[in-house]
């Protein structure tokens, strides 16, 4: 129970570590279905064993010694890999506790036998460590995924890279690694869930010892199709079956199959067992030959089933032929529980599109007979026997012309450039490997083996033009797997190859290229890879009258070293140019898949590199030259996924377009997976399935439909909310817990621009300037952004017998736009022509998605136009100060091309120019502009202008001058502005007096500036003199002023002063009016004290002085600030302006009593200032009024008397009382 609780917490932990790892690696990944790209099976000993020691680093980033052993020609250690029936899928095997990789060599070297690529680990996890060995096989696939991509002949066999089959790997083991080998398996499903990492889809042990996994092992997320295979002797003592695997077996949750082998023991399973280890282990009654080959030959049906999807070889190793549900072995006790496992089979049928299948190593080439680009050959999970053409100048689409080479796989082709050409490669079947194009016929025909270059695969060939042969370079020898560096001649006339035995040759290499430059009669030969997958960027040259080679020096930049590039010459222009392939970074100088594009001048021998943007990158493309078209044409390849697509380049514009994709399908097309499926235990399936199907991370499950009749399932899906670009399609086969899937990846097409309908037409002027968008000819339904395609416009008169357009373009905007230029000047007015206007427009789609292409074409009017004037002279008039009016034509100073006539036009540019006064600022009078003509008045070229009085100096002014067509008509024009200077000379003037008379009030003195009574025309300086004249008023000069003082009271005309102005030349005399304005002086009164009133009337005496003698005057009174009323008094003069006044004053209506009494004086223009006073009217029944007034008076002085000696007396008692209560 421990172990077991040790074991929960070292998984435990493993998860996290791992999750938190895979999280950092992805954290997007989709789960991973089996591939169905198996591998087809071989016989049992169809190769022999190579071996080669190796390490990797496991996840305690130790290094460990591992032994591989894989499928080679020949026996023995660090034999080069034969890749013949590659991918190999790949099996990691770890042994018993206390052995090492050594120990299994019958294991390693049978499975090599058979197709596999086996990796031997030794005893290196232990107790609860087993299961850290699931984190060992992340590290030890990147290690395999290492070699098979570079092939590295120190990690790895010599010639490995691309024959491992990284899709299908499994896990095994002897006791105790078969344990570890059950729990990797079992959990890794629960690790690695995002799909990272391809899981392993075969388990098998042999002598399964569960001591450091315990029995309670559960599997999650098993990879399919979830089926294993265990063999355990039935004299196993170390692991007894009914102790280790058994218990294990009962609850566990994966489909299996277990062979307790009769007589056979544990450690028989071993390469030369020990003392000991025989000491404790069952006597076997098998021999170690006979249990060990017994294993190979249940190991490898097993292997083919589940690795290569094969289920012929293991039903009959199963011995079901009577009854598949009652298998049997002769040498073993077999039972099963095949429940869980999931053996469906789905393969596809057909593809989306009738196209070349998607392929790498193609042959493509320009066949001059037909003028079309021919496809044959290539290879992908087998080699092709099909052929296509390829006509631009028709239906640009691949069209399949009939069978082609059916033997060759890898090749290398080369053509004379007329009608003949050569293939050459390598076969697995015997059938031929060297065949003869025929243009003239378009066929194919083998030619017989005989004596043969050994490196008939992946070598460089040209056709010599000079000695009329092919020569050919390199290559991987079919047997050895070396890389010659050897160089033949083939004849096509006699069919002979001859070995040149050439000096100076470069080493072996793969892959390179080769051409033949005519100007200098050689071949040249560039880049490759060696044995040790070194890169070489040299370029060689190859004499074929000497057979010698040179290596090159060549000038300026040129590729870095590559293998594997697609190739393509122009004889005419004798360029070549390659593409892609593997190369070398030259950043870091890591090796990465290339989509480069170089270009190599035969004749100069120059290297250019060329854009290549769009375009995925990949090797081993098949690419030509179609000179028709001028057009580079490519087809398929290889990076992690093999190409269907066929690719433009465009040598004018240098940019790749997509031209086709066999996977390739439009917006309004429909998805169509079809596919068969079967049962890897040779069951039919049920005549009912269930079928669902999705484009993956796109859209949700959609139900297919399943033809029980032929095994057929099929979906249809619609690609129309797909973004343009690459999809998976998915289906899955389910029926009771078991399922299967296909996937297949397809291309949603860049959907071309759609035009617009109609066609919008636009309008240029003569001379003009258009802009255009190219989102105004068409929209995108993918949303991308359009742009002009250059070098592309076109441009003609839409009627016959009308101009050719005189047109340029320039593309703005990053092509968004087009600006038109018209370079047409006419003379004469002709009326508007029309034009057409034609180019192509393109979408800018993302990177790996190239644009399409879409001509169009439109109406473009064009309009003539009045031409501006044009400004011959800007004029200058000269005047003399105070001339009159002087009439001044301009139409002499401006024309324009078409001669017409001009007048002059008010705009309102004329700021300052008012209408309504008819002039042109404060200098210059101009007159004669009009606004709108009328039939009194035309329009006209003359302006009528003249200076302001007394004004000198200069302006400009601008007139707008447009063109006249008669009458009370300007044309819709634009002005065209001459700028006229008008130049005034000055004049010789007298002083000038702008002041004559001179108005102030009585008593005052005003000041008047000299400057503002008189002034000088000129500027000069002026003397100012004063004739006198009356003596009540006074002028004179005080501070550049003229001072004028009236005497005293004195108002009136005063006209006999004069001022003489002198400005040195002539004197101007001015006589002065002055005018004196008469003011009202103030009255001045003097009032006597009324008398109280006496019967109803007082008296008022009264003083007036009057320096105006204004009169009469009338006394206004007011009762107790009541209304104000009036009286006139009676006044004589006592002396000069002095007077003296009384009046009787009534007062019927006032009570008896005191009364306020205010008074004034009105002398007609102003009132005197108010006097105020108290009087009495008595009454005169009242008997102590005899004394006249006085007694009231009196009396109330008592009262007040009275009132104090009051007050004292009671402040005195108040005293006295205060006191007494004090003393009591």
């Amino acid at each position: 129970m421990k172990r077991q609780e040790g074991t929960a917490l070292a998984l435990s932990a493993l998860m996290l570590t791992a999750i938190l790892t895979s999280l950092i690696i992805t954290a997007s990944a989709e789960s991973t279905e089996e591939s169905s790209n198996f591998t087809t099976p071989v016989s049992a000993d169809r190769f022999s064993p190579g071996w080669k020691d190796s390490r990797y680093v496991d996840s305690d980033n130790e290094q460990k010694d591992i032994r591989l052993y894989y499928p080679s020609a020949q026996p023995g250690e660090d034999e080069p890999i034969d890749c013949a029936w590659a991918p190999y899928p790949w099996l990691a095997f770890h042994a018993d506790d206390g052995e090492g990789f050594d120990d299994y060599s019958w294991l390693g070297e049978g499975l090599a036998k058979a197709g596999y690529f086996v990796v031997i680990i030794g005893d290196e996890r232990s107790g609860d460590e087993a299961y850290q060995g699931i984190l060992d096989h992340v590290q030890l696939i990147e290690s395999i995924g290492f070699i098979n991509l570079t092939g590295n002949p120190n990690r790895g066999p010599a010639g490995a890279q691309g024959c491992i089959d990284m899709d299908h790997w499994g896990v095994s083991g002897h006791g105790r690694g078969a344990g570890l080998a059950m729990a990797v398996s079992s959990y890794w499903g629960a690790v690695f869930n995002s799909g990272q990492y391809e899981p392993p889809r075969a388990l098998f042990g042999v002598g399964l010892d569960i001591d450091d996994i315990g029995e309670n092992i559960q599997a999650i997320g098993l990879a399919n199709p979830a089926h294993s295979l265990f063999l355990t002797g039935t004299v196993d003592n170390v692991a007894p079956i009914n102790e280790h695997v058994k218990p294990l077996l009962q609850q566990w949750n994966g489909g299996w199959q277990l062979l307790e082998v009769v007589g056979a023991n544990h450690v028989q399973y071993e390469d030369d067992q020990s003392f000991l280890d025989n000491l404790f282990d069952g006597d076997a009654t098998m021999s170690e030959s006979e249990q060990q080959q017994h294993a190979i030959n249940k190991i490898t049906p097993f292997l083919d089933l589940t690795l290569k999807g094969e289920d012929e070889i293991w039903y009959a190793a199963s011995s079901r032929e009577n009854d598949p549900d009652q298998p049997s072995d002769g040498n073993s006790y077999l039972s099963e529980n095949l429940d869980a496992n999931q053996l469906y089979l789905v393969d596809l049928e057909e593809t989306l599109l009738d196209a070349p299948a998607g392929r790498y190593a193609p042959v493509v080439f320009y066949d001059h007979q037909t003028n079309n680009t021919v496809l044959s050959a290539g290879w992908s999970e087998g080699n092709f026997s099909d052929m296509w053409a390829l006509d631009l100048n028709d239906t640009a689409e691949w069209e399949s012309t009939g069978s082609g080479p059916n033997s060759i796989g890898t090749n290398t082709f080369a053509s004379d450039g007329i009608a003949s050409g050569l293939m050459v490669g390598q076969s697995h079947t015997g059938e031929p490997t060297m065949w003869s194009w025929n243009g003239y016929s378009t066929s194919w025909t083998p030619y017989s083996e005989g004596v043969r270059p050994p490196g008939m695969s992946s070598q460089a060939m040209v056709w010599d033009s000079g000695s009329q042969r092919y020569i050919s370079y390199g290559g991987q020898e079919a047997d050895s797997g070396n890389y010659t560096n050897e160089t033949w001649a083939f004849n096509p006339g006699n069919a002979v190859w001859q070995n040149l035995s050439a000096v100076n040759s470069p080493r072996g290499i793969s892959d390179p290229a080769m051409f033949f430059s005519e100007g200098w009669n050689r071949t040249i030969l560039f880049g490759g890879y060696d044995s040790g997958k070194n890169l070489s960027n040299e370029t060689w040259m190859f004499n074929g009258e000497t057979n010698t080679w040179s290596k090159l020096s060549l000038p300026g930049s040129f590729p870095t070293g590559r293998a594997g590039m697609a190739t393509a010459i122009d004889r005419e222009e004798q360029v070549a140019y390659i593409f892609g392939g593997i190369a070398r970074n030259q950043f870091d100088s890591g090796i990465d898949y290339s989509n480069e594009l170089w270009k190599l001048d035969l004749a100069q021998l120059t290297w250019t590199e060329m854009p290549s943007w769009g375009i995925d990158a990949m090797w081993l493309s098949g690419m030509t030259v179609d000179k028709s078209n001028n057009k580079l044409v490519l087809f398929g390849g290889v990076n992690d996924d093999v190409f269907d697509q066929t690719w433009l380049y465009d040598l004018t514009e240098e940019e790749w377009e997509l031209h086709a994709s066999s996977s390739a399908i439009t917006s309004t097309d429909v998805i169509h997976i079809s596919a068969t499926v079967s049962e890897r235990d040779l069951d039919s399936p049920p005549s009912s399935l269930e079928i669902n199907c999705r484009v993956v991370g796109q859209s949700s499950w959609t139900g297919g439909n399943w033809n029980a009749v032929n095994d057929t399932a099929t979906c249809d899906l619609s690609p129309f909310s797909l973004e343009p670009g690459f999809h998976t399609a998915e289906m899955k086969v389910s029926n009771d817990g078991q399922q299967a899937s296909v996937k297949i990846t397809f291309e949603r097409a860049n959907a071309p621009p759609q035009l617009e309908n109609p066609m919008p037409y636009f309008i240029i002027d003569e001379e003009g300037e258009l802009i255009i968008n190219a989102s105004e000819l068409a929209t995108d339904v993918d949303g991308h952004e359009l742009r002009f395609i250059d070098n592309e416009f076109t441009f003609s008169p839409l009627n016959e017998g009308d101009s050719e357009p005189e047109l340029n373009y320039i593309l703005q905007n990053d092509r968004r736009a087009v600006k038109l230029v018209d370079l047409a000047d006419w003379t004469e007015r002709r009326g508007d022509t029309w034009y057409t206007i034609c180019g192509e427009i393109r979408d800018e789609s993302t990177p790996g998605n190239p644009p399409a292409r879409v001509p169009f074409c439109f109406e473009l009017m064009h309009q003539s136009i009045d031409d501006p004037f044009v400004v011959l002279e800007h004029p200058t008039f000269t005047m003399t100060e105070d001339q009159n009016s002087t009439i001044f034509d301009l139409a002499q100073y401006v024309t324009d091309e078409e001669l017409d006539a001009v007048a002059i036009h008010w705009d309102t540019q004329l700021d300052y120019y008012d209408m309504n006064s008819d002039s042109y600022g404060t200098n210059i009078i101009v007159t004669g502009i009009k606004e709108e003509a009328d039939s009194v008045s035309p329009y006209t070229s003359s302006v009528m202008v003249e200076p302001t009085e007394h004004w000198h100096g200069e302006e400009e002014i601008s007139f707008c001058m447009h063109h006249y067509e008669g009458g009370n008509t300007l044309a819709n024009a634009n002005c065209v502005w001459l700028n006229v200077t008008f130049i005034v000379t000055p004049v010789a003037d007298p002083p000038l007096f702008n002041i004559s008379q001179i108005t102030l009030q009585e008593d005052t003195i005003k000041d008047v500036l000299l400057s503002e009574i008189v002034w000088d025309p000129d500027g000069e300086e002026l003397n100012i003199t004063l004739e006198s004249g009356e003596t009540n008023i006074t002028l004179e000069f005080w501070h550049e002023q003229l001072r004028i003082s009236p005497q005293p009271d004195w108002f009136g005309r005063a006209i006999a002063w004069t001022l003489i102005a002198t400005d040195g030349t002539e004197s101007i005399r001015q006589p002065m009016r002055i005018i004196v304005e008469e003011v009202d002086d103030e009255t001045i009164v003097e009032w006597q004290r009324p008398v109280d009133i006496i019967e109803n009337m007082t008296s008022l005496r009264l003083d007036i002085s009057d320096v105006d003698n204004d009169g009469p005057w009338l006394i206004e009174y007011s009762w107790n600030d009541g209304d104000w009323k009036g009286i006139t008094p009676s006044c004589a003069e006592e002396s000069v302006n002095r007077f003296e006044c009384q009046a009787d004053l009534l007062a019927h209506e006032l009570s008896y009593g005191d009364h306020k009494l205010n008074l004034r004086v009105n002398d007609g223009t102003s009132t005197s200032e108010e006097s105020t006073y108290w009087v009495e009217k008595a009454d005169p029944n009242d008997t102590g009024l005899s004394s006249g007034g006085s007694t009231s008076g009196l009396s109330g002085l008592a009262f007040i008397i009275a009132g104090v000696f009051l007050l004292l007396g009671g402040g005195a008692l108040i005293l006295t009382m205060m006191k007494r209560n004090e003393n009591t």
